[in-house]
């Protein structure tokens, strides 16, 4: 009997497909407020959304997670294909324009928050803002 339940629980535990959610943060050092435009692919936003374009504003000296999603996979650094989920993003700030590449995996640092065995991994990739990072 007992070699049953551990078997079962091997099963249980060898079907299940590993997921991580990922949480896209902007911190914001600046003086000033930002907007923050997004589309996540189609395959990722919710299908109840009502518009695909999402908006967040982000004040000064703050932080904020601006895109969180969850898929199949492990917690995992993706490199260069970080942002697969993310169909666009804008940054926009009243005074000057961004000449930060956002796109680059290296201005973005990576950070692994939890790795679940009966949860969700859980993993941030974080943009930290400046006043230099504008014209």
């Amino acid at each position: 009997m007992k070699r049953i339940i551990t078997l079962l629980i091997l099963i249980l535990f060898s079907s299940c497909d590993p997921g991580v959610v990922n949480k896209f943060v902007v911190e914001n050092k600046t003086e000033s407020d930002m907007k923050i435009e997004y589309i996540l692919e189609y395959g990722i936003k919710n299908t109840s959304d009502e518009d695909s374009i999402k908006i967040v504003e982000l004040k000064s000296k703050s932080d904020l997670i601006i895109v969180e999603y969850d898929e199949i996979g492990t917690a995992r650094d993706k490199g260069i294909d970080f942002l697969e989920g993310i169909d666009t993003l804008i940054v926009k700030k009243e005074n000057g324009s961004l000449s930060k590449n956002i796109f680059d995996r290296k201005n973005w640092k990576f950070k692994v928050l939890k790795n679940g065995l009966f949860s969700m991994d859980e993993v941030e990739y974080k943009l930290t803002l400046t006043e230099n990072d504008f014209e």
